[in-house]
């Protein structure tokens, strides 16, 4: 196993390699042995892995168009997928890494371009247009079962306008299946007494369309005490008008968590038995419930002129209890928010002035949110007389505005540009200490960015960006903390994507971005101002199909993230910054037979990373794994063999340090290999 992993480890940098080759292969290489990419998509800058379906409006300002980084995960994979946490699919997109968690309610999230999720917020999440990210920042993947989802898009980097808060890195854009006429089934089951049933049903008539999802998921997990039951129901219901100018529609959301968290091991532990549960964590755990709603509207007023609205409202009540030592007790953390809202768009776009093609884009989205957030200590989940500690009722006004314009001036030119602006207000009660407070007044915070994409020859794209974000502090962080004010955060990118035949794509790029005042949680979960960081990196991405039923696709990611100025008493200047991996590698190939066999093999890998701030401590958390996927369509009936970790590496899935009371490191164990069986039906 050691022998293969270094051999894969190796690997990587045959990419560089095969990506500079495949930049000489010219459009009239030979015959079309498969179809990676359509001529619409040959003309674009992202990539993708699998199948892409878009069943709603396209044409209009579309994540494909942006001049960056962007990538999708498609329909088949995402039907194919066995995890006990949506926020794990994101794992095969290239530049993400995934801290796995492992602490029930609280199971993991994750990374891009050098930021920590651990400690910092920087990926916006949004579902179906409607912002998924918690008051703390963190993405709320949990309510959607992968088996509903069509597709899955990442923006990397600071040049996309459309998001303001929590947009510091990128943002995941998720779109669940909507429309037609069918039903999907499909069960599971397999190691650690997992089961899994999801339903789809779509109905479409007459311009009414009806979608209902059912999911449901129960495992005892892989280690001691990590038992997980979680159930989900969804409802769109959709109006198309006969002549195609208006579409109405309504989403409803209802989803239930239960899961037990096993604690954190140390090293030894992990040596020993790494599916022990900690003894002191015999009862952690959590339960999460959501209840969300959302209007939908877009309509035509010309063939030029589209408007979009969204309007929302979401609760959000989740009890977890954690101890994270001996010494230490355990704690229940309760979070009960509502978060209500609207979005809307109007896009003009016309090919009349002089030049090839113009859109223009006004957004404006707006957000409320209160939230209760409490911490009190427990016995066995129990709470304590006076227990709490913290005790925080705080309300929040987000309001964000842009303009963009995206131009197509001819066939080798495109430029980009936007400006965006927010604001926020809000009040703050800190009901334990009987004190109240003001948000601190950020007063406008303007976000230029401008991108622009020259074809010289047609599958040739050279792109580059350059826009800035900002990051302002979560809970206490956003109120009357003088030396918390937003930090900038400034970056660029360049790159080639190239797709010279339909059967192949691939991408180069190098970033940077640099932050002033930069607000990560510190060890009591609090907000601190950390300085100045500079990050950079370069992503190289491939898909390649050399024969009809075959696709190769890869990614690797090289990343660093250093303290740049973090104050002249920190000790950790010029070091770098704790929980970012060194590199994340991720290669497959799957295999389509006209038959009905497929068949999909991955791996994906990550380097090792500093778990201290002043770089003391020995390196953890690298790894490599490799799951195996085996299906066979009987065209009404597919039948699936499903391997996680098929070389049974004994790994982490996330190593961290514990700086308050005794130190001390410790080790969430990844799963053993494991073995499950698929049915889907299809009507």
């Amino acid at each position: 196993m050691k022998k293969l992993r270094n051999e894969m480890k190796h690997s990587v940098f045959f990419l560089p390699i095969l990506v500079i080759a495949m930049m000489f292969v010219t459009p009239v290489f030979g015959h079309e042995p498969g179809s990676v990419e359509t001529e619409e998509e040959q003309s674009r800058v992202y990539m993708k892995i699998g199948t892409v379906i878009v069943s709603e409006k396209v044409g209009y300002l579309t994540t494909a168009d942006s001049p960056g980084s962007v990538d999708v995960i498609g329909t088949e994979q995402l039907e194919n997928e066995n995890v006990d946490f949506s926020m794990q699919v994101l794992k095969k997109l290239p530049g993400v890494y995934y801290e796995d968690w492992n602490q029930g309610v609280i199971h993991g999230t994750i990374g891009i371009r050098g930021f920590d999720p651990n400690v910092d917020t920087s990926v916006a999440l949004y579902v179906d247009g409607i912002p998924n990210n918690l008051s703390s920042g963190w993405m709320d993947l949990r309510p959607f079962f992968p088996f509903e989802l069509e597709r899955i898009e990442l923006v990397k980097g600071t040049f996309d306008p459309r998001y303001g808060l929590n947009n510091i890195a990128g943002n995941v854009n998720v779109f669940t299946k909507r429309g037609g006429n069918y039903t999907q089934v499909r069960l599971l089951h397999g190691s650690f007494q997992t089961s899994e049933g999801n339903t789809v049903v779509a109905r479409e008539k007459d311009g009414f369309s009806q979608t209902y999802f059912v999911g449901y998921r129960r495992t005892d997990g892989y280690r001691d005490h990590s038992d997980v039951k979680k159930g989900a129901v969804s409802g769109k219901w959709f109006y198309t008008s006969d002549d195609d100018r208006l579409n109405v529609g309504v989403i409803a959301r209802f989803f239930d968590m239960d899961a037990n968290a096993p604690g954190y091991l140390t090293k030894d532990q992990f040596k020993n038995d790494p599916q022990q549960k900690q003894e002191f964590s015999r009862t952690d755990g959590g339960v999460q419930e959501n209840r969300q709603i959302s209007l939908h509207l877009d309509y035509d007023f010309t063939d030029k002129l589209h408007f979009a609205f969204k309007t929302y409202t979401q609760d959000l009540e989740r009890s977890r209890w954690v101890r994270f030592s001996e010494a230490g007790s355990q704690q229940e953390r309760f979070t009960d928010e509502r978060q209500s809202g609207a979005i809307s768009t109007l896009t003009y776009e016309t090919a009349d002035w002089g030049i090839e093609n113009l859109k223009l884009t006004w957004g404006v989205d707006y957000q409320y949110q209160d939230s209760i957030y409490q911490r009190c200590k427990t016995d066995d989940r129990v709470r304590r007389a006076d227990g709490i500690f913290k005790d925080y009722d705080y309300q929040q006004w987000f309001l964000g505005s842009y303009i963009a314009a995206d131009t197509k001036v001819n066939r080798w030119l495109r430029l980009t540009g936007a400006l965006r602006v927010d604001r926020f207000d809000g009040d703050f009660e800190d009901k334990k200490n009987n004190t109240k407070s003001d948000m601190i007044d950020y007063d406008d915070i303007w976000q230029p960015k401008v991108g622009i994409v020259v074809t010289p020859v047609h599958g040739y794209n050279l792109f580059a960006n350059w826009g800035r974000a900002f990051q302002i502090g979560s809970h206490t962080g956003r109120f009357n903390a003088d030396d918390l004010d937003y930090s900038k955060n400034d970056g660029w990118e360049a790159g080639i994507k190239l797709s010279p035949v339909n059967w192949l794509a691939a991408r180069l790029s190098y970033w940077e971005q640099n932050a002033s005042d930069e607000i990560a949680k510190n060890a009591q979960g609090d907000p601190e101002n950390i300085g100045e960081t500079d990050r950079d990196g370069w992503d190289i991405g491939l898909s390649v199909s050399p024969h009809e039923w075959v696709t190769l696709w890869g990614a690797y990611s090289k990343t660093n993230a250093v303290y740049t100025d973090p104050g002249p008493k920190a000790t950790c200047k010029g070091k770098d910054i704790k929980n970012i991996p060194e590199y994340v590698s991720k290669l497959g190939i799957d295999f389509e037979h006209s038959a009905g066999f497929s068949s999909s093999l991955w791996w994906e890998s990550q380097g090792d990373y500093p778990i201290d701030k002043d770089n003391n401590l020995p390196r953890e958390g690298d790894y490599d794994v490799v799951n195996l996927d085996l299906r066979y369509d009987f065209k009404a009936v597919t039948l699936g063999f499903h391997i996680r970790n098929l070389f049974d590496e004994e790994y982490n899935g996330f190593v961290w340090r514990q700086t308050w009371g005794t130190p001390e490191t410790w080790f969430s164990p990844g799963d053993e290999r494991s073995f499950y069986a698929s049915v889907t039906f299809e009507f």
